[in-house]
């Protein structure tokens, strides 16, 4: 089995299960991208709709992964590709399903009507953000600096004609020895620890995903969740770069595998990989399966959470969202909360009949997030972990060229050099 087959069969079924089990992962209040209020969240169309995309996608994940084991060491190393493109294509249509039908049954019953539709802001995001957890970026880059080294030292007696590629095998593709060729390997790691770095530092600047149903907790949570995730990519990041790392040194003829020992380098990224997933599933949707007050040592160790404001959404043609203004703030333990009271609300008593704003008309398909008023270069993904571009925002343009325009440049490079 070669390292291309070896990675079919793993990735297949790993997203197969990772979005199967995403709308048990998604708050309850974000329903297969679509926004409810959070007393529907028990719907008999949302019950259905769960488990009709769990048997549908747990049947396409079983079948696509069976395919994968047949075909594999017996045709072209395409086919994988093509295997995984539609399996998410299949789930991707399993997802639009539920959508469609659920968002219809919201339509029909109004299930916004006479609720106050309410956006929670953090406006200590500004003044106390998070902190940006460099030290874990620090394995990423020692990798890339022993890769350096290595190629450096090894340079001098590789052949004139060497084996190049993430296989490395006798069959592989041959070109001549250039600092290119040695070195392609290394430049991966860059790209891929510079793109997956500047994205996180993006989301650190990006507003983040509150709940106005209980804002100050909701922040926590995500301040929890942003800093698990983060450490998740950076070691992803890390374990992406030591893969790189051994099959340069497989390329170098440091070491030789063969069979299914050939994909070794793919250890560390399959683990990478299982990282994330776990991190997804025990945080949830911007930490919504996190206990913000479950733990003392989680909550201290977080910062001061500042006044988080919940104003007033204009109301649509059909909607009668009524005015509300709901402070959260935080004393020097964060952990207190004022609420601006309403006619006819008692002291203490938090607002009723208020829900998030329904935002579903910028959501395209329920995954492309399109917002011309929203300043925000990224936000959180509607459907499961992440995040996802402001597809109306021209930054958003400028750094998805600048993604695409980089492996680009660096396959013209190296075309030029024979790779």
């Amino acid at each position: 089995m070669s390292a291309s087959s070896l990675a079919t069969v793993v990735i297949v079924p790993f997203f197969g299960a990772l979005l199967w089990v995403t709308p048990a992962i998604t708050r309850p209040t974000l329903q297969f991208g679509v926004r409810i209020p959070g007393d529907r969240a028990g719907a008999p169309v949302i019950r259905r709709e769960r488990r009709a995309y769990y048997w549908r996608t747990a049947a396409i994940g079983v079948c696509f992964t069976i395919t994968a084991v047949l075909v594999q060491g017996h045709a072209s190393w395409w086919l994988g590709r093509i295997i995984l493109v539609l399996e998410l294509a299949a789930d991707l249509g399993c997802y639009q399903i539920a959508r469609k039908n659920i968002a219809a049954v919201k339509n029909a019953e109004d299930w916004f009507a006479g609720l106050r539709q309410m956006v929670a802001t953090d406006t200590s995001w500004r003044t106390d953000p998070p902190h940006f957890p460099v030290c874990w970026l620090l394995p990423a880059l020692t990798v890339i600096a022993v890769t350096v080294i290595v190629g450096a030292v090894r340079y001098p007696d590789l052949p004139a004609r060497m084996v190049v590629g993430f296989g490395g095998s006798s069959a592989g593709h041959q070109a001549p020895k250039s600092v290119v060729s040695v070195f392609a390997l290394a430049v991966g790691q860059l790209y891929v620890t510079a793109l997956w770095t500047g994205l996180m530092l993006i989301v650190y600047r990006s507003r983040p995903d509150i709940e106005s149903a209980d804002a100050a907790s909701s922040t926590r949570r995500y301040r929890m969740y942003l800093a698990a995730f983060t450490r998740a990519v950076l070691t992803l990041i890390a374990l992406v770069n030591l893969t790189l790392l051994l099959a340069a040194l497989r390329t170098w003829q440091v070491y030789r595998l063969t069979g299914i020992a050939s994909g070794l380098p793919l250890l560390p990224f399959i683990a990478g990989l299982l990282i994330i997933a776990i991190v997804a599933v025990r945080t949830g949707q911007g930490g919504s399966r996190l206990s913000a007050g479950s733990s003392g040592h989680a909550s201290n160790a977080l910062p001061r959470i500042g006044p988080a404001r919940l104003s007033r959404v204009s109301p649509g043609p059909a909607r009668d969202a009524r005015l509300s203004r709901v402070g959260v703030g935080g004393g020097p333990s964060g952990g207190s909360k004022r609420a601006s009271r309403l006619p006819g609300e008692s002291p203490g008593q938090s607002p009723e009949g208020g829900a998030d704003r329904d935002d579903d008309r910028f959501w395209k398909a329920g995954l492309i997030y399109v917002n011309r008023d929203d300043p925000a270069i990224m936000v959180g993904n509607r459907f499961g972990v992440g995040w996802t571009f402001n597809f109306a925002n021209r930054t958003a343009w400028l750094v998805l060229a600048g993604i695409v325009a980089a492996p680009a440049g660096l396959a013209a490079i190296m075309a030029a050099a024979g790779l």
